[in-house]
């Protein structure tokens, strides 16, 4: 089973912070997709590994003041 996660409002300087946000969202361990939808990420995320997953979006949502919601 999968848990998604809803990111919304990131706030990026420049297109290489932009590159450098999805670049440490797609190195979490446990996520199986992320899909923009709306302006929005979901993120997919294998339940097994939901909570260690969910606080390293949450650290790297911090970084770039976006918004996460589990769905």
């Amino acid at each position: 089973m999968n848990i998604e996660i809803e990111i919304t409002a990131a706030v990026f300087k420049c297109q290489t912070d932009e590159d450098i946000f999805y670049q440490r969202l797609s190195k979490i361990t446990g996520i199986k997709k992320i899909v923009t939808k709306d302006s929005k990420l979901i993120v997919s995320v294998f339940s097994t590994e939901k909570d260690q997953a969910l606080a390293d979006i949450r650290a790297i949502c911090d970084i770039w003041h976006a918004s996460i919601n589990l769905m």
